[in-house]
């Protein structure tokens, strides 16, 4: 059970890395690294006119989510779902008071764990009415 738990965990972890995107993983900067401001491009005198068809997008340092990385992050967040709530199942299997056989038959009863004693007869048998009658005080 433990191997198919530790396995469980490498898909996560597999999962949570492929999800990543590829800018974040190669990232050229150090982060602890402190800000400094990007310099400045000389401005030029010549002004060109961009003209954009739609073959050609024109970018300004945003980027968007493609289909295939968010279906790729929905995966992978389905499976860590599923992989801490079978470690929160498994967890609880194992905590769980157990109730052995020996000792549910011992406290009194065949039957099921959890089942109420059978109901006393409400009418006494004559023997015990004839036994009460005699433990009474005249």
């Amino acid at each position: 059970m433990k191997s198919l738990a530790r396995s469980v965990v490498v898909l996560a972890l597999a999962s949570a890395v492929l999800a990543l995107p590829a800018s974040a993983l190669a990232q050229d900067t150090n982060p602890l690294s402190p800000l400094t401001p990007a310099p400045t491009p000389a401005p030029t005198t010549t002004a060109t006119p961009t003209v954009i068809t739609s073959t050609q997008t024109q970018t300004s340092g945003s980027s968007t989510l493609s289909g295939t990385n968010a279906i790729v992050i929905a995966i992978g967040a389905l499976v860590l779902i599923a992989a801490i709530s079978f470690f929160i199942w498994y967890d609880a299997r194992r905590r769980a008071p157990v109730r052995h056989k020996a000792a549910a038959a011992t406290a009194g009863g065949a039957g099921r764990p959890g089942s109420k004693a059978k109901a006393k007869p409400r009418k006494l048998s004559p023997a015990e009415r004839r036994r009460r009658k005699r433990g009474r005080a005249k």
